[in-house]
């Protein structure tokens, strides 16, 4: 019997030691830190920048300081730094805005998961003036044009290749291996053209204020890209959390509720679906551990969704971006929001 025993131990032994590491919940993580780690991408003026004084700001900034105050209360209890997707699977970070495209093989061949889009996408061209083009259908005239394209962590040089294929157009495809190696390249003259997200290029593009009009950024998409948060694949929790934050921005802009009027807003609604989104009845809090008010705090402290985008990307910007895609349903656009119920 003694032996049975042991052999059995050691059975329950082996199948622990088979299954992965038990981590903690991410959200326990984030209030025992007291601060989010999020990663964003650098040098996207209007989406995740560090401004003169070193902070960083922009529209993939602010969603991480929507968690902050979703959680903690405090929307700058964040910490930034430039990562990319490896960094959610090192577990370096806790979520990642960075302007990452929801794809097929990131979904199904990484450790990650996309649990919101909060940017519909397209990527496009940038090219010097000085090749005398304006727009897609011109520049595919020309030949041997020297094109730029960031190989293995972007969906850019996919795009490209599969374009000049479909197109049998003539161009010279130079890879790059980094985001600031393609911009140091293509300002230096070493390409022609340089193909991105096209928020991203028209976001730089307006950003170059001495020579900006050097340089034409075509009004053509060539791909979709769904640009949406990331975050690791082993926490259900965390996902659906962070999902919910970006559509509690949107359902705000349903409702009408923004960062000025939310105060007069939850002082006066009869609404019990408004009334669950500010915390005035039960129910948005329990399934997280957080308090019923959370959704309060993230209207208050940083907006619903267009404060968010016109105050880093609309028309009252440098950037003078239109919403475009990103648009409410109810506006001929693609964003929706589930009942709050």
């Amino acid at each position: 019997m003694r032996s049975v025993h042991a052999i059995v131990c050691l059975g329950v032994l082996c199948l622990f030691a088979a299954q992965p590491f038990a981590h903690a919940a991410t959200l326990d993580q984030v209030k025992n830190n007291g601060y989010v780690k999020c990663g964003v991408t650098d040098r996207i003026p209007g989406f995740s920048i560090q401004n003169s004084d070193g902070k960083w700001e922009g529209f993939f900034v602010d969603f991480c300081k929507a968690a902050a105050a979703a959680v903690l209360g405090k929307a700058d209890a964040v910490s930034i730094e430039s990562y990319w997707l490896d960094a959610l699977e090192g577990r370096e970070i806790d979520v990642l805005h960075a302007g990452s495209t929801w794809t097929y093989n990131r979904d199904t061949g990484q450790n990650v998961e996309f649990p919101a889009i909060y940017f519909y996408d397209g990527q496009g061209f940038i090219a010097n003036a000085g090749l005398g083009v304006s727009n897609l259908a011109e520049a595919m005239k020309l030949k041997d044009v020297p094109v730029c394209a960031i190989e293995g962590t972007s969906t850019a040089m996919v795009n490209l290749q599969e374009f000049i294929k479909r197109n049998q157009v003539k161009w010279d495809v130079v890879s790059i291996q980094t985001m600031e190696g393609m911009w140091r390249a293509f300002f230096a003259g070493r390409c022609q053209m340089a193909i991105h997200d096209r928020s991203a290029l028209s976001a730089v593009h307006a950003g170059r204020m001495d020579d900006s009009e050097d340089y034409v950024v075509f009004p053509d998409v060539i791909s979709k890209e769904p640009l949406a948060l990331a975050v690791r694949d082993d926490d259900a929790q965390w996902r659906d959390f962070n999902a919910w934050l970006v559509l509690v921005t949107i359902a705000a802009e349903e409702f009408g509720i923004n960062r000025d009027n939310v105060d007069e807003v939850r002082a006066s609604t009869q609404s019990p679906e408004i009334r669950r989104l500010l915390g005035l009845e039960p129910g948005l809090g329990k399934p997280f551990g957080l308090d019923d008010r959370w959704g309060y705090r993230v209207i208050k402290q940083v907006g619903n969704y267009a404060d968010i985008f016109n105050s880093n990307l609309g028309p009252k910007t440098k950037f003078q971006m239109l919403r475009g895609l990103n648009k409410l349903w109810s506006e001929g656009g693609l964003l929706y929001a589930p009942p709050i119920r």
